[in-house]
Protein backbone atom coordinates (compact mmCIF):
# COMPACT_ATOMS: atom_id res chain seq x y z
CA UNK A 1 0.00 0.00 0.00
CA UNK A 2 1.29 3.45 -0.90
CA UNK A 3 0.61 6.43 1.36
CA UNK A 4 2.46 9.70 0.90
CA UNK A 5 2.05 10.47 4.61
CA UNK A 6 3.81 7.34 5.93
CA UNK A 7 6.01 8.14 8.94
CA UNK A 8 4.70 11.71 8.99
CA UNK A 9 1.11 10.92 10.00
CA UNK A 10 0.84 9.27 13.41
CA UNK A 11 -2.04 7.02 12.34
CA UNK A 12 0.42 4.41 11.05
CA UNK A 13 3.82 3.55 12.50
CA UNK A 14 5.17 0.94 10.07
CA UNK A 15 5.85 1.61 6.38
CA UNK A 16 7.13 -1.83 5.36
CA UNK A 17 5.37 -4.06 2.85
CA UNK A 18 2.41 -5.63 4.62
CA UNK A 19 3.45 -9.30 4.68
CA UNK A 20 6.90 -8.34 6.03
CA UNK A 21 5.47 -6.35 8.94
CA UNK A 22 3.03 -9.15 9.73
CA UNK A 23 5.87 -11.68 9.89
CA UNK A 24 7.68 -9.43 12.37
CA UNK A 25 4.57 -9.19 14.55
CA UNK A 26 4.18 -12.96 14.38
CA UNK A 27 7.82 -13.49 15.40
CA UNK A 28 7.39 -11.16 18.39
CA UNK A 29 4.23 -13.01 19.45
CA UNK A 30 5.85 -16.46 19.17
CA UNK A 31 8.81 -15.34 21.27
CA UNK A 32 6.59 -13.73 23.91
CA UNK A 33 4.49 -16.86 24.46
CA UNK A 34 7.10 -19.49 23.55
CA UNK A 35 4.66 -20.99 21.03
CA UNK A 36 5.63 -22.83 17.86
CA UNK A 37 4.63 -21.33 14.53
CA UNK A 38 2.57 -24.38 13.57
CA UNK A 39 0.47 -24.01 16.74
CA UNK A 40 -0.83 -20.57 15.78
CA UNK A 41 -3.52 -19.81 13.20
CA UNK A 42 -2.79 -16.58 11.34
CA UNK A 43 -5.38 -14.17 10.01
CA UNK A 44 -4.17 -11.31 7.83
CA UNK A 45 -6.09 -8.15 7.00
CA UNK A 46 -6.51 -6.69 3.53
CA UNK A 47 -3.45 -4.50 2.96
CA UNK A 48 -5.57 -1.40 2.31
CA UNK A 49 -9.17 -0.23 2.56
CA UNK A 50 -9.84 -2.15 5.77
CA UNK A 51 -10.64 0.42 8.46
CA UNK A 52 -14.31 1.20 9.14
CA UNK A 53 -13.92 4.27 11.33
CA UNK A 54 -11.53 7.18 11.60
CA UNK A 55 -11.24 10.66 13.08
CA UNK A 56 -9.44 13.62 11.56
CA UNK A 57 -8.68 17.20 12.50
CA UNK A 58 -8.45 19.98 9.91
CA UNK A 59 -5.45 21.78 8.45
CA UNK A 60 -5.59 25.12 6.62
CA UNK A 61 -2.96 25.98 4.03
CA UNK A 62 -3.24 28.92 1.62
CA UNK A 63 -6.88 29.29 2.68
CA UNK A 64 -7.61 25.69 1.65
CA UNK A 65 -8.80 23.07 4.15
CA UNK A 66 -7.29 19.59 4.30
CA UNK A 67 -7.77 16.68 6.66
CA UNK A 68 -5.00 16.29 9.22
CA UNK A 69 -3.67 13.84 11.78
CA UNK A 70 -1.24 14.14 14.67
CA UNK A 71 2.31 13.89 13.41
CA UNK A 72 4.26 10.71 14.10
CA UNK A 73 6.12 11.16 17.39
CA UNK A 74 5.65 14.94 17.40
CA UNK A 75 3.30 17.46 18.95
CA UNK A 76 1.85 18.98 15.78
CA UNK A 77 -0.42 17.97 12.92
CA UNK A 78 0.26 17.10 9.31
CA UNK A 79 -2.12 17.46 6.40
CA UNK A 80 -3.53 14.31 4.83
CA UNK A 81 -4.21 14.18 1.10
CA UNK A 82 -5.75 10.71 1.34
CA UNK A 83 -6.08 7.86 3.83
CA UNK A 84 -5.83 4.52 2.00
CA UNK A 85 -6.40 2.39 5.10
CA UNK A 86 -10.08 3.36 5.46
CA UNK A 87 -12.86 1.62 3.52
CA UNK A 88 -12.94 2.73 -0.15
CA UNK A 89 -16.42 4.24 0.05
CA UNK A 90 -15.32 6.32 3.04
CA UNK A 91 -12.34 7.59 1.04
CA UNK A 92 -14.65 8.59 -1.80
CA UNK A 93 -17.07 10.45 0.46
CA UNK A 94 -14.28 12.33 2.22
CA UNK A 95 -12.95 13.60 -1.12
CA UNK A 96 -16.38 14.96 -2.02
CA UNK A 97 -16.84 16.37 1.48
CA UNK A 98 -13.57 18.33 1.37
CA UNK A 99 -14.49 19.87 -1.98
CA UNK A 100 -17.82 21.01 -0.55
CA UNK A 101 -16.28 22.30 2.71
CA UNK A 102 -13.84 24.47 0.77
CA UNK A 103 -16.69 26.03 -1.21
CA UNK A 104 -19.22 26.44 1.61
CA UNK A 105 -18.48 29.01 4.36
CA UNK A 106 -21.42 27.88 6.52
CA UNK A 107 -20.07 24.32 6.81
CA UNK A 108 -16.47 25.49 7.06
CA UNK A 109 -16.85 28.12 9.80
CA UNK A 110 -15.37 26.88 13.10
CA UNK A 111 -15.32 23.27 11.86
CA UNK A 112 -12.82 21.49 14.08
CA UNK A 113 -12.86 17.81 13.10
CA UNK A 114 -14.42 15.07 10.99
CA UNK A 115 -15.31 11.51 11.99
CA UNK A 116 -16.40 8.75 9.64
CA UNK A 117 -18.09 5.45 10.39
CA UNK A 118 -18.87 2.90 7.70
CA UNK A 119 -19.45 -0.76 7.13
CA UNK A 120 -18.91 -3.34 4.45
CA UNK A 121 -22.66 -3.01 3.92
CA UNK A 122 -21.86 0.39 2.39
CA UNK A 123 -23.69 2.58 4.91
CA UNK A 124 -21.90 5.70 6.14
CA UNK A 125 -22.14 8.35 8.84
CA UNK A 126 -20.05 11.52 8.69
CA UNK A 127 -19.80 13.53 11.90
CA UNK A 128 -18.74 17.18 11.75
CA UNK A 129 -17.36 18.53 15.03
CA UNK A 130 -17.67 22.27 15.64
CA UNK A 131 -16.46 24.91 18.07
CA UNK A 132 -19.63 26.96 17.72
CA UNK A 133 -23.36 26.87 18.35
CA UNK A 134 -25.22 24.69 15.85
CA UNK A 135 -27.78 27.07 14.33
CA UNK A 136 -30.66 26.73 11.86
CA UNK A 137 -28.55 27.83 8.88
CA UNK A 138 -26.06 25.06 9.55
CA UNK A 139 -28.82 22.49 9.99
CA UNK A 140 -30.39 23.42 6.63
CA UNK A 141 -26.99 23.30 4.95
CA UNK A 142 -26.18 19.87 6.43
CA UNK A 143 -29.54 18.58 5.18
CA UNK A 144 -28.46 19.50 1.63
CA UNK A 145 -25.04 17.94 2.27
CA UNK A 146 -26.73 14.66 3.22
CA UNK A 147 -28.42 14.57 -0.19
CA UNK A 148 -25.15 15.22 -2.02
CA UNK A 149 -23.16 12.62 -0.09
CA UNK A 150 -25.98 10.06 0.18
CA UNK A 151 -25.21 9.31 3.80
CA UNK A 152 -26.19 10.42 7.28
CA UNK A 153 -24.63 13.59 8.67
CA UNK A 154 -24.26 14.46 12.34
CA UNK A 155 -23.23 17.86 13.64
CA UNK A 156 -21.69 17.99 17.11
CA UNK A 157 -20.65 20.80 19.39
CA UNK A 158 -20.28 20.99 23.16
CA UNK A 159 -23.65 19.88 24.58
CA UNK A 160 -25.30 19.90 21.14
CA UNK A 161 -26.04 17.33 18.46
CA UNK A 162 -28.05 17.48 15.25
CA UNK A 163 -28.71 14.36 13.20
CA UNK A 164 -29.63 14.39 9.53
CA UNK A 165 -30.56 10.81 8.73
CA UNK A 166 -29.59 8.19 11.34
CA UNK A 167 -27.09 8.11 14.19
CA UNK A 168 -26.27 4.45 13.48
CA UNK A 169 -25.39 2.22 10.56
CA UNK A 170 -26.80 -1.19 9.75
CA UNK A 171 -23.93 -3.61 9.22
CA UNK A 172 -24.27 -7.08 7.71
CA UNK A 173 -21.61 -9.70 8.41
CA UNK A 174 -21.56 -13.08 6.68
CA UNK A 175 -20.29 -15.52 9.30
CA UNK A 176 -20.31 -19.30 9.13
CA UNK A 177 -22.43 -19.15 5.93
CA UNK A 178 -25.07 -17.05 7.68
CA UNK A 179 -25.85 -13.34 7.62
CA UNK A 180 -25.90 -11.45 10.92
CA UNK A 181 -27.31 -7.95 11.27
CA UNK A 182 -25.80 -5.35 13.57
CA UNK A 183 -26.63 -1.81 14.59
CA UNK A 184 -23.44 0.21 15.11
CA UNK A 185 -23.97 3.51 16.92
CA UNK A 186 -22.08 6.65 16.01
CA UNK A 187 -19.79 7.68 18.83
CA UNK A 188 -19.79 4.20 20.39
CA UNK A 189 -17.22 1.44 20.15
CA UNK A 190 -17.36 -0.85 17.14
CA UNK A 191 -14.77 -3.19 15.67
CA UNK A 192 -12.48 -1.05 13.47
CA UNK A 193 -11.60 -3.76 10.94
CA UNK A 194 -14.71 -5.67 9.76
CA UNK A 195 -12.69 -8.16 7.70
CA UNK A 196 -10.64 -9.26 10.69
CA UNK A 197 -13.71 -9.11 12.91
CA UNK A 198 -15.42 -11.73 10.73
CA UNK A 199 -12.33 -13.95 10.95
CA UNK A 200 -12.19 -13.62 14.75
CA UNK A 201 -15.80 -14.70 15.13
CA UNK A 202 -15.36 -17.55 12.65
CA UNK A 203 -12.24 -18.71 14.50
CA UNK A 204 -14.20 -19.02 17.76
CA UNK A 205 -17.16 -20.73 16.08
CA UNK A 206 -14.87 -23.23 14.36
CA UNK A 207 -13.65 -24.47 17.76
CA UNK A 208 -17.11 -25.04 19.23
CA UNK A 209 -19.52 -27.97 18.77
CA UNK A 210 -22.71 -27.19 16.86
CA UNK A 211 -25.19 -27.80 19.69
CA UNK A 212 -23.83 -27.21 23.17
CA UNK A 213 -26.37 -28.26 25.81
CA UNK A 214 -24.99 -25.89 28.44
CA UNK A 215 -24.69 -22.10 28.65
CA UNK A 216 -22.24 -19.29 27.88
CA UNK A 217 -21.30 -16.38 30.12
CA UNK A 218 -19.94 -13.41 28.20
CA UNK A 219 -18.31 -10.53 30.06
CA UNK A 220 -17.48 -7.20 28.39
CA UNK A 221 -20.05 -8.11 25.72
CA UNK A 222 -20.39 -4.62 24.24
CA UNK A 223 -23.26 -4.44 21.76
CA UNK A 224 -23.11 -8.15 20.98
CA UNK A 225 -20.36 -8.56 18.40
CA UNK A 226 -19.61 -12.12 19.58
CA UNK A 227 -22.85 -12.64 21.51
CA UNK A 228 -25.14 -12.73 18.49
CA UNK A 229 -23.41 -15.47 16.42
CA UNK A 230 -22.30 -17.52 19.45
CA UNK A 231 -25.87 -17.67 20.74
CA UNK A 232 -26.57 -20.10 17.90
CA UNK A 233 -24.27 -22.67 19.54
CA UNK A 234 -25.43 -22.51 23.17
CA UNK A 235 -28.62 -23.29 25.05
CA UNK A 236 -28.55 -19.86 26.69
CA UNK A 237 -26.22 -16.86 26.88
CA UNK A 238 -25.86 -14.48 29.82
CA UNK A 239 -24.09 -11.34 28.58
CA UNK A 240 -22.90 -8.54 30.87
CA UNK A 241 -21.61 -5.07 30.07
CA UNK A 242 -21.22 -1.92 32.15
CA UNK A 243 -22.16 0.58 29.39
CA UNK A 244 -25.94 1.08 29.40
CA UNK A 245 -26.19 2.17 25.75
CA UNK A 246 -24.26 -0.92 24.62
CA UNK A 247 -26.75 -3.17 26.41
CA UNK A 248 -29.61 -1.38 24.66
CA UNK A 249 -27.93 -1.91 21.28
CA UNK A 250 -27.33 -5.59 22.09
CA UNK A 251 -31.05 -6.00 22.76
CA UNK A 252 -31.80 -4.36 19.40
CA UNK A 253 -29.29 -6.60 17.63
CA UNK A 254 -30.80 -9.73 19.17
CA UNK A 255 -34.22 -8.61 18.00
CA UNK A 256 -32.96 -7.88 14.46
CA UNK A 257 -31.51 -11.39 14.28
CA UNK A 258 -34.59 -13.02 15.85
CA UNK A 259 -32.51 -14.45 18.69
CA UNK A 260 -34.32 -15.19 21.94
CA UNK A 261 -31.83 -17.09 24.11
CA UNK A 262 -29.72 -14.09 25.18
CA UNK A 263 -30.18 -12.53 28.61
CA UNK A 264 -28.21 -9.33 29.09
CA UNK A 265 -27.55 -7.19 32.15
CA UNK A 266 -25.74 -3.96 32.92
CA UNK A 267 -23.04 -5.23 35.25
CA UNK A 268 -19.34 -4.57 35.61
CA UNK A 269 -16.97 -7.49 35.77
CA UNK A 270 -16.84 -7.33 39.57
CA UNK A 271 -20.64 -7.06 39.81
CA UNK A 272 -21.05 -10.07 37.51
CA UNK A 273 -18.96 -12.14 39.90
CA UNK A 274 -20.89 -10.89 42.94
CA UNK A 275 -24.20 -11.75 41.26
CA UNK A 276 -23.20 -15.22 40.08
CA UNK A 277 -21.54 -16.07 43.40
CA UNK A 278 -24.78 -14.96 45.13
CA UNK A 279 -22.79 -12.46 47.18
CA UNK A 280 -25.05 -9.52 46.37
CA UNK A 281 -28.59 -8.95 45.17
CA UNK A 282 -29.09 -6.47 42.34
CA UNK A 283 -32.41 -4.73 41.77
CA UNK A 284 -31.64 -4.61 38.03
CA UNK A 285 -31.54 -8.45 38.03
CA UNK A 286 -34.93 -8.82 39.70
CA UNK A 287 -36.50 -10.35 36.56
CA UNK A 288 -33.57 -12.70 35.83
CA UNK A 289 -33.37 -16.14 37.43
CA UNK A 290 -29.67 -16.91 37.58
CA UNK A 291 -30.44 -20.43 38.81
CA UNK A 292 -31.69 -21.30 35.32
CA UNK A 293 -28.18 -21.10 33.88
CA UNK A 294 -25.75 -24.00 33.62
CA UNK A 295 -22.48 -22.42 32.52
CA UNK A 296 -19.69 -24.38 30.88
CA UNK A 297 -18.03 -21.65 28.77
CA UNK A 298 -16.97 -18.08 29.41
CA UNK A 299 -16.02 -15.53 26.76
CA UNK A 300 -13.92 -12.49 27.63
CA UNK A 301 -12.94 -9.56 25.42
CA UNK A 302 -11.43 -7.18 28.00
CA UNK A 303 -9.81 -3.75 27.43
CA UNK A 304 -6.08 -3.40 26.74
CA UNK A 305 -5.31 -3.67 30.45
CA UNK A 306 -6.59 -7.27 30.41
CA UNK A 307 -8.29 -8.86 33.42
CA UNK A 308 -5.52 -7.96 35.88
CA UNK A 309 -7.60 -8.90 38.91
CA UNK A 310 -6.87 -11.94 41.08
CA UNK A 311 -10.48 -12.37 42.24
CA UNK A 312 -11.83 -12.26 38.70
CA UNK A 313 -9.19 -14.65 37.38
CA UNK A 314 -10.06 -17.12 40.13
CA UNK A 315 -13.72 -16.85 39.12
CA UNK A 316 -12.86 -17.45 35.46
CA UNK A 317 -10.96 -20.61 36.38
CA UNK A 318 -14.26 -22.24 37.42
CA UNK A 319 -15.37 -22.63 33.79
CA UNK A 320 -14.58 -25.69 31.68
CA UNK A 321 -13.74 -23.62 28.60
CA UNK A 322 -12.33 -20.08 28.48
CA UNK A 323 -12.56 -18.09 25.26
CA UNK A 324 -10.20 -15.13 25.65
CA UNK A 325 -10.00 -12.40 23.00
CA UNK A 326 -7.12 -10.03 23.71
CA UNK A 327 -6.06 -6.75 22.09
CA UNK A 328 -2.85 -6.68 24.12
CA UNK A 329 -0.60 -9.78 24.21
CA UNK A 330 1.40 -8.33 27.12
CA UNK A 331 -1.60 -8.12 29.47
CA UNK A 332 -2.80 -11.51 28.21
CA UNK A 333 0.52 -13.07 29.18
CA UNK A 334 0.11 -11.76 32.74
CA UNK A 335 -3.41 -13.20 32.98
CA UNK A 336 -2.21 -16.56 31.64
CA UNK A 337 0.16 -16.92 34.59
CA UNK A 338 -2.97 -17.62 36.65
CA UNK A 339 -5.26 -19.22 34.07
CA UNK A 340 -2.69 -21.80 32.94
CA UNK A 341 -2.57 -23.24 36.44
CA UNK A 342 -5.95 -24.85 35.73
CA UNK A 343 -6.38 -24.63 31.94
CA UNK A 344 -4.43 -25.58 28.85
CA UNK A 345 -4.31 -23.62 25.59
CA UNK A 346 -6.11 -25.76 23.01
CA UNK A 347 -6.27 -23.25 20.15
CA UNK A 348 -4.49 -19.98 19.39
CA UNK A 349 -5.12 -17.46 16.63
CA UNK A 350 -3.59 -14.07 15.87
CA UNK A 351 -5.54 -11.40 14.03
CA UNK A 352 -3.96 -8.36 12.42
CA UNK A 353 -6.70 -5.91 13.34
CA UNK A 354 -4.40 -2.89 12.94
CA UNK A 355 -1.98 -3.17 10.00
CA UNK A 356 0.84 -0.59 9.89
CA UNK A 357 0.90 -0.42 13.69
CA UNK A 358 2.59 -2.59 16.31
CA UNK A 359 -0.76 -3.75 17.74
CA UNK A 360 -1.88 -7.35 17.38
CA UNK A 361 -5.08 -9.07 18.48
CA UNK A 362 -5.17 -12.70 19.54
CA UNK A 363 -7.72 -15.30 20.53
CA UNK A 364 -7.24 -18.30 22.80
CA UNK A 365 -9.43 -21.27 23.61
CA UNK A 366 -8.41 -22.78 26.96
CA UNK A 367 -9.78 -26.01 28.43
CA UNK A 368 -9.66 -27.16 32.02
CA UNK A 369 -7.26 -30.02 32.79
Amino acid sequence: MFCESFLECGGCQISQEYTIQFEKKLHTFLELFHIKDQDVEKFLSPASGFRARAEFRLHTENDKIYLSMNAYGKNHRVKIISCPIILPHLQDKLKILLTIINKNPIIRYKLYGVRVLGGISGETIITLIYHKKLDQDLQKTLAKLTQKLQCSIIGRSKGEKITIGKDFINEILCIDKQEFFYIQQEGRFSQPNPYINIQMIQFVLSKLPLNIKSDLLEMYCGSGNFTIPLSKRFRKVFATEVVKSAIKTLEQNAQKNQIHNITCARLSGAETIEALNRERDFFRLREINLNEFNFSHILLDPPRSGINDANMLTFIQKFDVIIYISCNPLSLKEDLKILQKTHKIEHCGIFDQFPYTHHLECGLILKKF
